[in-house]
């Protein structure tokens, strides 16, 4: 497992080691120095019990491409698990990207326009007008289609693609104010204030997640 680990193994953990060792594989979290807050993946809803019982694990054939792992308490995730990141290198092989087709939508609906869907067809006019009369199906095909592409790219345009907002602004506040019961959760000095910051920020997560299915 490695030296870096915290905590005592259980049953669980010594499956999961089995598992890990059957299948060549090393569990970053146990390999790395950190301080003991920045080991710890769950914390009980209590705040009494801390523990390491969140993992990432890679194949040892790369052991040297994990280059870190720890946790990173400060993200709001609305859950009792903090965030688990790991730094990998990666050499990413490079890719030949000519031949890959990146179509996108026309706007079409601006042919509803009188003056955009005539400057369309003199486009269009423009562009048939230049094709070569020679060739065989194939490329008399591919001439045809380049002509209606290019312009439609010229006279239309592309569709924008925009998101629909799904978090509404007050439910947003509401998450804004969780984020911060989270940092006064790891913050706090005492046992009780803890404890206290904790049950707010439970009872904070709870309304977000019933915001969240109300949309």
């Amino acid at each position: 497992m490695g030296n870096q680990g915290l905590g005592e193994i259980n049953e669980n953990g010594e499956m999961f080691t089995e598992m890990c060792s059957s299948n060549n594989m090393i569990i970053g979290g146990t390999l790395f120095p950190h301080k003991r807050s920045h080991k710890i993946t769950w914390v009980s809803p209590d705040g009494r019990t801390e523990n390491q019982i969140d993992h990432i694990c890679i194949n040892k054939m790369w052991r040297h491409s994990l280059l870190d792992t720890r946790n990173k308490r400060s993200a709001d995730i609305g859950s009792d698990h903090h965030l688990l990141i790991g730094e990998f290198r990666l050499k990413i092989v490079r890719t030949d990207t000519r031949n890959i087709n990146t179509s996108t939508r026309l706007d079409i609906q601006k042919l509803k326009n009188p003056n955009i869907r005539q400057q369309y067809r003199q486009q269009l006019q423009l562009n048939i007008t230049n094709i070569a009369p020679h060739g065989n199906v194939d490329s008399k095909w591919n001439a045809i289609k380049d002509a209606f592409v290019d312009a439609g790219s010229k006279v239309l345009g592309h569709q924008r693609k925009t998101k629909k907002d799904w978090i509404c602004t007050t439910t947003w506040e509401v998450i804004d104010e969780r984020r911060r019961k989270k940092a006064a959760v790891n913050s706090a000095r005492t046992r009780a204030s803890k404890e206290a910051a904790n049950r707010q920020y439970e009872t904070l997560n709870k309304s977000v997640k019933r915001m969240c299915r109300l949309g």
